[in-house]
């Protein structure tokens, strides 16, 4: 039961998200992915953050739908 609120809570989280930074996708396959792909990143986010051994911390910003790889294709022009 706890896992499925998590679940919808982040499903809520990914909606919002999507509101704010104008998110659409093409159709409901691209959605779950770049969902699995939101998850695994604020989850990442979220341990980063816990730690607290850096002097910074991490937030979901525009690009919490990309994985790694796609991030740094997008920036270094790949």
């Amino acid at each position: 039961m706890c896992r499925e609120l998590h679940e919808t809570s982040l499903s809520q989280r990914h909606e919002q998200w999507m509101a704010k930074y104008g998110k659409v996708y093409k159709d409901a396959a691209e959605k779950e992915k770049r969902f699995q792909i939101f998850k695994d990143n604020v989850a990442f986010i979220e341990s980063f953050n816990a730690a607290g051994n850096k002097p910074y911390k991490l937030a979901i910003n525009q690009f919490a739908d990309k994985t790694n790889d796609e991030f740094k294709a997008s920036r270094n022009g790949y």
